[in-house]
């Protein structure tokens, strides 16, 4: 639909302005418009003819022969343009009926006309070209949506079992010892999964991922009695910031885990979501030492690593220009932080 109302806008432009020549020499306005319309009509359908020829042949001619025979069409195209017109004068009495040579006909036909036809061509290759590179930018696009998609998606199948696993050997160890809380954070376990499993979306709200953190919290709380104080701040600004799916829950597990081992009892942990304008501040602290092995994102001490390597992963494929994660220790607490720059997408949601 792009061609044809270019190359109409094209024709109409260039009829203007030779019919405005014509009117300033004298000429009488009603003919010229008529004779306008008449001649670069048949113009204009001459080059949507030529269009149909380059349509069928651009996808077989390299670009010289293409060029030759765009050439050679754009010739004989004006000859039979001019040719058309004076014909079509001649018949609605716009022209007194009289002889020309053949040679006016290929010469001032086929030149000219030819001509104006080879600028509408070069129009018509220029749109085609135009399309054909905005086309594959698109498909280049949604390829490196797609595997960025896919990958995504493997990164949170790989999270779901790792956090079942851990989630389960919290259990496992109170079945024996008492029965009654193994029981109460069997039912924590069945919330936290609801947000774990069920979700086929890869995307959550902060308000989703620290409900989901309260539950396993719950389960550890149980597991730990006095041994655990956490406490969760969330910024009510922030609760609607869709970020993606256990983005914060890998350093809560994180927090638990080597804070059990390295910090006096009861262990605290703090975990706090801030929203200052466009940027996002999420952290995440428990009191204790960061191992030397654990300096670096995705490289936790005693332990695949899954969910730092995970965190870090993603961050790098959905936010590669706008985040900053650290891990570092003062003043006896460990501190992960993870800083975003909010966006702001066409359909109005706001993400992170």
């Amino acid at each position: 639909m792009l061609l044809p109302l270019a190359l109409a806008a094209g024709w109409f432009l260039l009829a203007l302005a030779n019919g405005i020549g014509w009117a300033f020499k004298g000429g009488p306005i009603d003919r010229i418009v008529r004779v306008e319309a008449l001649d670069y009509g048949i113009g204009f359908s001459v080059s949507l003819l030529l269009a149909l020829v380059y349509s069928r042949i651009q996808k077989r001619l390299s670009a010289w022969p293409l060029v030759f025979s765009a050439s050679l069409l754009c010739y004989c195209g004006g000859v039979v343009w001019r040719v058309v017109s004076i014909w079509a004068q001649i018949q609605v009495g716009l022209q007194k009926p009289f002889h020309l040579s053949p040679g006016v006909y290929l010469v001032a036909g086929g030149l000219m006309n030819g001509t104006t036809l080879g600028l509408f061509s070069f129009l018509y290759f220029a749109i085609h070209h135009w399309r054909q590179a905005a086309e594959q930018r698109e498909k280049a696009r949604q390829a490196t949506a797609l595997a960025h998609q896919a990958q995504l998606q493997m990164l949170r199948y790989q999270l779901n079992p790792h956090f079942l696993f851990n989630a389960l050997n919290s259990i496992r160890a109170m079945i024996v010892e008492d029965p009654e809380r193994s029981r109460q954070m069997v039912t924590e376990l069945a919330d936290f999964l609801r947000y774990s499993l069920d979700s086929e979306e890869q995307e959550s709200t902060i308000g989703d991922e620290l409900e989901a953190i309260e539950n396993y919290l719950a389960i550890q709380r149980i597991r730990f009695e006095q041994q655990l104080e956490a406490t969760v701040q969330a910024d009510p600004a922030a609760l609607g910031v869709a970020v993606p799916c256990f983005l914060i829950h890998p350093l809560v597990e994180n927090a638990v885990k080597y804070g059990m081992e390295t910090s006096a009892m009861p262990l605290k942990i703090g975990i706090e979501v801030v929203r200052n304008g466009q940027e996002l501040d999420i952290c995440v602290s428990n009191t204790g030492r960061l191992l030397e092995s654990a300096q670096a994102p995705g490289r936790p001490p005693n332990g695949t690593g899954t969910g730092l390597k995970n965190i870090t992963q993603r961050l790098n494929l959905v936010f590669p220009d706008r985040h900053s994660f650290r891990i570092w220790e003062s003043d006896g607490w460990v501190r992960a932080r993870i800083q975003l720059r909010l966006d702001t997408r066409d359909n109005g949601h706001e993400v992170a």
